[in-house]
């Protein structure tokens, strides 16, 4: 299929996942799981949400970094439904679980309920308004959203997009895939950040959508407001969605390791 579009889109090249979407969830390491040493995915992956339990915490067991609940709770079932609209409803990650790493890899496992553009997967940053508010522009932020709308003026296709900016809109570095989001089916997304080989990439169910260049880190953005389903842009309404699980690794995992946490499920353990 055809890569997204962004400023510096590059083409997939050997970074896209092998096909068929088989094998072990720790792709690269030793087959067959009868080794002693873990997993590439195990040794990298930093923080774990299953959204398991009730209340209003989503804890990390892999990590430190429990989330806050907001706007509603968990319901026992594993999930996280979240509302979407202006409901107010998402998680609150802590501050500058972002900013610490070189490279990074943001896995998902979603249901996403469809409806109007900037919706947020995730929205990693700062603005105007300061910490836990949002504000009327964004200021320093990594987003990815699952629907954006086309834009001529940058030659961009409507599609999922994956933003970087360390002062507001006209500072901004772009990904874009050739189609947003599919609504109302379960959707495995993953967003890889690679500093030696300077780009930024989107992942579905496994396969390369796109691939950009990055020239920034991920340290140069102040991440107050690290949310699932909430913009640092007031204007922006909340994600309607269903999240299954979400993962940070602290590594750029390959096409190949991410065809394989997508064969194995959101239950798998890396």
């Amino acid at each position: 299929m055809p890569l997204g579009s962004g400023a510096g889109a590059t083409s997939g090249g050997s970074s896209s996942s092998a096909e068929g979407g088989s094998g072990d969830v720790g792709a690269g390491g030793d087959e067959g799981g009868g080794g002693d040493a873990p997993s590439p995915l195990a040794v990298s992956l930093l923080h774990r949400y299953s959204f398991d339990g009730e209340g209003d915490v989503a804890l990390d067991p892999r990590g430190t970094a429990d989330g806050k609940v907001v706007g509603t709770t968990l319901g026992g079932d594993g999930t996280l439904p979240l509302a979407g609209a202006k409901t107010g409803q998402f998680l609150n990650l802590p501050n500058r679980i972002v900013s610490g790493l070189i490279d990074a890899t943001f896995e998902s496992w979603l249901t996403w309920h469809g409806g109007s553009a900037w919706q947020r997967i995730f929205d990693f940053g700062s603005n105007s308004a300061g910490e836990d508010a949002q504000g009327s522009t964004g200021v320093s932020y990594l987003f990815f959203t699952a629907f954006s709308p086309a834009d001529t003026g940058r030659q961009l296709p409507a599609g999922m997009r994956l933003v970087y900016s360390q002062n507001g809109v006209e500072d901004e570095e772009v990904c874009t895939t050739p189609s947003k989001l599919p609504a109302d089916v379960p959707v495995h997304v993953a967003v890889v950040i690679d500093s030696r080989a300077r780009t930024m990439s989107i992942y579905q169910d496994g396969a390369l959508q796109a691939e950009c260049a990055l020239s920034r880190p991920l340290s140069a953005i102040d991440d107050v407001n690290n949310w699932l389903g909430h913009s640092n842009y007031e204007a922006d309404v909340d994600l309607s969605a269903v999240y299954d699980e979400f993962r940070i690794y602290g590594a750029p995992l390959t096409g190949e390791q991410l065809a394989a946490s997508f064969a194995a499920g959101p239950n798998a353990t890396p």
